[in-house]
């Protein structure tokens, strides 16, 4: 068998990424079983292992997956303008503008998380990474001046994330959440935590 391309065995591990993605979302990860995510994504058993030596091991590259793109929408964000309006355009991206799937997963990912201390260790380094990419935006923006926390920022930053953890929640289960509708609340008990110096209309909040 000639050996794979760089570029194509990227091509494949995406392509094992986004069957187990929608398997584990679809069937939840105990129903799921390793040949369901091989005929999903159209391989062999042995082209599954030789990436991928287990269910704990896939859930593990979702979630550095999707640590990587949010942790890039964090990065490209500016706490130098409207605190709230970033924040707005943050739960857009990360949250709302995905595939319902995605909450259904992490949902899934979350329930694993507290009987299997492999996927447990997963999520624990994930929210840390996020967390911490949280972190800094709220402390630039403190010393920026745009803001004045009304508590320690490690302390905000935990309850944003509990909101954070709600909305996915509320998505997943909940087909009637308009987020839309939802925005101008969520900003609200944002920017009560976060007392932004300045709050510009931007279209979540209309």
């Amino acid at each position: 068998m000639p050996k794979l391309s760089d570029a194509q065995a990227e091509q494949r591990r995406t392509r094992i990424l986004d069957a187990a993605e929608l398997c584990f979302a679809r069937d939840g990860f105990h129903r799921t079983t390793m040949q369901a995510i091989c005929r999903e994504a159209g391989i062999s058993a042995g082209a599954l292992y030789l990436y991928f030596p287990s269910k704990e091991a896939l859930i593990e590259g979702l979630t550095s997956r999707d640590r990587d793109q949010i942790l890039a929408q964090f990065a490209a964000a500016s706490s130098d303008g409207d605190f709230l309006a970033m924040v707005g355009a943050l739960l857009h991206h990360c949250i709302f503008s995905q595939p319902i799937e995605k909450a259904t997963l992490c949902i899934e990912i979350g329930a694993e998380a507290t009987r299997n201390p492999a996927i447990a260790q997963t999520m624990s380094r994930f929210d840390a990474e996020i967390r911490g990419s949280i972190t800094q935006l709220v402390a630039q923006a403190q010393a920026a001046g745009k803001i004045a926390p009304v508590a320690p920022v490690e302390d905000v930053v935990l309850a944003m994330a509990l909101i954070g953890d709600g909305l996915f929640w509320r998505r997943a289960v909940d087909p009637s959440f308009d987020p839309v509708r939802a925005m101008p609340q969520i900003l609200s008990m944002v920017a009560a935590l976060v007392r932004p110096s300045t709050s510009s209309n931007n279209e979540f909040a209309r």
